[in-house]
C-alpha cells in the first residue's frame, strides 16, 4: 500500500517534468529549480563571524521555496538547517526579493569555544531565524548574483557539571549542573550566486 503511494507520487512528478519539457518554446514551465549558496557575514555585539549557507527548491513564477543548510561561525558553531521562502518584485531581469528563513540549529563547537574542559560542557541547538531583502542580478539566462542584508537570531544552549564539596554530610562531594541559554542577535549581510 505504501509503495503504491511511492508510487503514484512519482509517476505525477516525472509527468509533470515531462509536460514541462514538452511545452512549446514560446511557454516556459512555471516551476524551476534553483540552487542558491551564499557566503556572509554575521555582526553582532559579540564580534563578527562568518556564514556558509546552501538552499535548493523550486521557484513558480516571483515565489521560491527551498531547503537549506549550513555553517554559522557566530559565538559559537552551528549548523542551521531551515526552511527559505523568497518573493520577487519587478518585471526586469534584475530584482528586488525578501527572504525569511526559519529552521533549527545544530550545535558543532570546537574545543576552543567550550568554556572548560574539566566541567563536561554540552551543547545543544535551538530556533534559528533570519530575514531581510536583497537585490538579484541577473548574469546569463540561469545564473544571477545576489546581494542581501537582514536580520539573523539562533538560540543554543550549554550545560556543564561541576563538583560541589559538602560539609558534614557522608558523601563529600555531589556535581551540580548549570544550563545557560544563549540568544544571538545579529546583522547579515550575504553575497550569492543563484543558478
Amino acid at each position: 500500500m505504501l509503495t503504491q503511494k511511492y508510487l503514484m507520487v512519482f509517476s505525477i512528478l516525472i509527468l509533470s517534468a515531462g509536460i514541462c519539457s514538452a511545452q512549446q518554446k514560446t511557454q516556459a514551465c512555471p516551476w524551476q529549480f534553483h540552487s542558491v549558496n551564499n557566503i556572509g557575514l554575521l555582526e553582532g555585539q559579540t564580534g563578527s563571524s562568518f556564514q556558509l549557507q546552501t538552499i535548493n527548491g523550486a521557484q513558480f513564477k516571483s515565489w521560491f521555496a527551498g531547503v537549506g543548510l549550513g555553517l554559522d561561525f557566530y559565538r559559537y558553531r552551528t549548523i542551521p538547517l531551515f526552511l527559505d521562502l523568497r518573493k520577487e518584485f519587478g518585471k526586469s531581469s534584475n530584482k528586488l526579493f525578501l527572504f525569511t528563513d526559519v529552521g533549527t540549529n545544530f550545535s558543532w563547537v570546537t574545543d576552543n569555544e567550550k568554556t572548560s574542559y574539566e566541567l563536561n560542557d554540552k551543547f545543544g541547538g535551538g530556533f534559528y531565524f533570519e530575514g531581510g531583502l536583497g537585490y538579484k542580478i541577473s548574469v546569463s539566462k540561469n545564473n544571477s548574483l545576489l546581494l542581501s542584508l537582514g536580520y539573523s537570531y539562533k538560540k543554543l544552549y550549554e550545560t556543564y557539571d561541576y563538583p560541589v564539596y559538602l560539609m558534614y554530610t557522608q558523601n563529600s562531594m555531589n556535581n551540580w549542573s548549570e544550563k545557560i541559554n544563549y540568544s544571538l542577535n545579529r546583522l547579515s549581510i550575504k553575497i550569492g550566486w543563484e543558478f
